[in-house]
């Protein structure tokens, strides 16, 4: 939603990275696997849904880093329309950042780019956001931080897509069992009618 801008966009990409997690569960081997994995796809969701453009940002009327804050300052609306005004991997080398709290070589990953790449984003976005700041900038990006924080999915949403995709999921199970127990049962019976003509024969 961060990345998005837009609550539909972002609610948007949080199913899409969910229905696929559920199908990936068995390829992560560790707590790292599974943490990087949600980290890339994200991102790449994020991209796929459509996020704020540069030159686009102007009315931040229903953006989620300004929706979500009780009266905004004049201050905070003029940097997060800075903020979207940003290169859009700039924007996400700062979500990642501030809101995150990741490393470079972490950010690299979600943004599938080197670790170099990450941290000039990130540079060029603090350079940017500085500039325009000025001695606000910190207090601005805290704010920012604290607002990204909040925005979390219902849970209520993605429990019951967990629930919908996991039913989906059992279903294919059962299914390819029952066309493995299938195959065996005409397998079976094949090398039962091959015996059966087998002992006619030396009869």
């Amino acid at each position: 939603m961060g990345i998005c801008g837009h609550e539909t966009t972002g609610l948007k990409a949080a199913r899409k990275v969910m229905a696929q997690s559920l199908r990936m569960l068995t390829s992560w081997k560790n707590a790292v696997d599974a943490n990087n994995w949600f980290l890339h796809h994200t991102v790449l969701a994020a991209r796929d849904v459509g996020s704020a453009s540069p030159g686009t940002a102007q009315d931040l009327t229903h953006d989620c880093l300004v929706a979500h804050v009780d009266q905004p300052s004049p201050e905070y609306v003029a940097f997060v329309r800075a903020f979207r005004n940003l290169h859009p991997q700039q924007c996400e080398a700062l979500l990642l950042s501030r809101g995150e709290r990741l490393e470079p070589r972490q950010i690299a990953v979600a943004m599938d780019c080197s670790t170099a790449a990450a941290a000039n984003h990130l540079i060029a976005a603090n350079k940017t956001l500085g500039a325009i700041a000025a001695g606000s900038f910190d207090a601005q990006s805290a704010a920012l931080a604290r607002v990204y924080a909040s925005l979390t999915p219902p849970e209520k949403l993605i429990v019951g897509d967990v629930a919908a995709i996991s039913r989906r999921l059992a279903r294919r199970r059962w299914a390819r069992r029952i066309k493995k127990m299938v195959a065996l049962a005409i397998l079976a019976a094949v090398a039962w009618a091959i015996w059966r003509l087998s002992q006619m024969i030396v009869i």
